[in-house]
Parts: structure tokens; sequence; C-alpha cells
């Protein structure tokens, strides 16, 4: 008698190259350039809106918002299969750096008009 286990399977046979992914050579581009163009974009933005002086705070946080939506697409798998999810992440983050401090803007200016005609702030 044994203590051994044996069964009469057969041995598991290594995945072949069909089950392994595709590498991706160009990997690094779309991070890359989200890295690049999110802060252009927030620049030109807040440049355009005159939003460096009183509220640079809202250039400041669009770029903090949008490079913790890029940053994760450094390190996503380097496989073809993870392009799209690179993509998306660097459209979302150059859209929230070039979108955040107009918006923000327009919010602010939309709470005040109402507090305004609603008796909340002394004009």
């Amino acid at each position: 008698m044994s203590n051994s286990v044996r069964t009469h399977l057969p041995h598991p046979v290594a995945a072949g190259p069909a089950a392994r992914p595709e590498p991706d050579p160009g990997w690094w581009v779309l991070p890359l350039t989200g890295t690049v163009l999110a802060p252009v974009l927030a620049v030109v933005v807040s440049g355009a809106d005159h939003l460096f002086a009183g509220r640079a705070f809202l250039l400041t946080g669009g770029l903090v918002l949008a490079y913790a939506l890029i940053l994760p697409s450094w390190f996503l798998a380097r496989t073809a299969d993870r392009r799209r999810r690179r993509g998306d992440l660097v459209l979302a983050g150059c859209a929230c750096a070039a979108g955040l401090p107009s918006l923000l803007t327009a919010l602010g200016w939309a709470v005040f008009l109402v507090m305004l005609c609603t008796g909340g702030v002394n004009g």
C-alpha cells in the first residue's frame, strides 16, 4: 500500500504559440502621446479661458486627474489586445485635461448665478 496518489490522466500540455498573446512593439506610443499632450491641452485651454491668474488650481486639478487616467496605460500588458484599452485611457485623460477647467468654471458661474437669483449672495 502506497501513500502516493497517481492518476492515469495525461500530463498537461504546455500552451502552444496560439495561446500566447502577441506582443505589441509600439505599445509605448499611446501612453507617451497622452503624457505629452495632456499638459499641452490643459495649458492651451486654460490660457484661452484666462484661468492662469485667478484659478490656477483648475489647471492643476485637470492635470492631476488626466495623469491619474493616463498613468495606468503605462503599466498595462504590452500586448496588442490591450492597445484599445491604452487608447481609451489616454483619450479620457486628454479629455479631462482639456475639459475640466472649462467645465468647473462653467459650474462655478452657474452656482453663483443661482445663488445670486435666489438671494444666497448679496450682490
